[in-house]
């Protein structure tokens, strides 16, 4: 008679990458992404599952926000783009789940304003 118990998963990477070295990954020269790129931020961690994991964000070079007029071409480009930042990541060993997201020049703009505005809140709040 076979008694099943809870089976409990570890997800363990076979290597780990630092930020600065997934940047270095992404920034090599001759890569031809599907869209023109201008920047990236990486952030390792934990996700809500507690699984070790990786998030890219990729800055985009247009000032347009994302939105329902964006055509299913734009979309499949973000796509490709989303497909080789997990292919090269996974090709330096590191098989950590990656989140890819994307930011427009305009959107990280606006980012940059609010981080600056809770910036100068938090410095008000702050005893003398």
């Amino acid at each position: 008679m076979f008694s099943l118990g809870a089976a409990t998963m570890t997800v363990r990477p076979t290597a780990l990458l630092e930020d600065r070295e997934i940047l270095a990954l992404l920034k090599q020269p001759g890569q031809q992404w599907a869209a023109p790129v201008t920047g990236w931020t990486v952030e390792t961690g934990e996700d809500s599952l507690d699984y070790p994991t990786i998030w890219v964000w990729v800055l985009l070079a247009t000032n347009q926000q994302f939105d329902l007029e964006t055509s299913q071409e734009e979309f499949d480009k973000l796509d490709v783009i989303r497909k080789q930042v997990r292919e090269r990541i996974a090709k330096s060993g590191d098989d950590r789940w990656v989140y890819v997201r994307f930011r427009t020049k305009a959107g990280q703009a606006e980012l940059a304003e609010l981080e600056r505005e809770e910036a100068l809140e938090q410095s008000r709040e702050a005893p003398a």
